[in-house]
């Protein structure tokens, strides 16, 4: 008798290793606060950033935009901008699939020098500045910083390998953070671009001038060589 109840000890233990493993397998969600989802959250942030930020390069190399610049730097005011996430929670398990739908807070700060520099570049070009446009796009910008609630879907790969992470309500902000950086990046050369077309447009004047007084000197003498071929009573009929 007592064999008989080491053996069926022996088979439950095996059957909760199984069902343990199954569970791992087929039912395993991710945790909303887990750490290496937390990174590729941080990971994909940067990443939308620079990709925004290299489609704006190419756009204003193409148009010729960007001459005195060196594009390097654009990308490297990115390392300046910091993201904090904190207190993240469970929105929805999906019972169906091993997709968790999470939400963070989210606070992005970008540097003070930055945004004046954006606002600064901005009011040359007749272009709403920072706070306006964030206003404009929905989003809450404070002190240079902005607050987001930020959604999200986690699901482990099948092998429970790899982490896979999809933001969902990202686009607004990305757009106005790009938009700053790239304005403090044209500052100069728009102040630059300012100056060359004040200088040009001296020069227009001047030249416009120089025409005008030859214009009227050739005036006077097409006047004079038609008196003189005037009868004397005839060019002097006003007296």
């Amino acid at each position: 008798m007592k064999i008989k109840s080491k053996h069926k000890i022996l088979i439950l233990s095996m059957v909760c290793l199984s069902l343990s493993g199954c569970g791992t397998i087929f039912s395993k969600h991710l945790q909303c606060d887990d750490e290496s989802a937390n990174q590729l959250i941080h990971t994909i942030l940067k990443d939308d950033l620079n990709k925004s930020l290299e489609n704006e390069l190419k756009q204003l190399i193409s148009a010729g935009n960007i001459k005195d610049l060196d594009p390097a730097k654009l990308k490297l005011t990115a390392q300046n901008i910091q993201f904090l996430t904190t207190d993240s929670r469970t929105d929805f398990i999906d019972p169906n699939s091993t997709k968790t739908q999470c939400s963070i807070d989210l606070n992005i700060s970008i540097p003070s020098d930055l945004v004046k520099k954006s606002d600064e570049a901005r009011s040359k070009v007749d272009v709403q500045n920072v706070e306006s446009q964030a206003n404009e796009l929905g989003i809450n910008f404070t002190n240079n910083k902005v607050d987001l609630i930020l959604e999200y879907v986690l699901q482990p790969s099948d092998s429970g390998e790899k982490v896979f992470a999809v933001l969902k309500n990202t686009q607004n902000i990305n757009t106005l953070v790009a938009d700053t950086l790239t304005y403090a990046f044209l500052k100069p050369q728009i102040e630059k671009n300012q100056i060359r077309l004040e200088e040009e447009q001296k020069k227009a004047a001047v030249n416009t001038s120089v025409y005008s007084d030859a214009e009227y000197a050739a005036q006077e003498a097409v006047d004079a060589a038609y008196e003189a071929t005037l009868p004397a009573d005839e060019a002097y009929s006003e007296y």
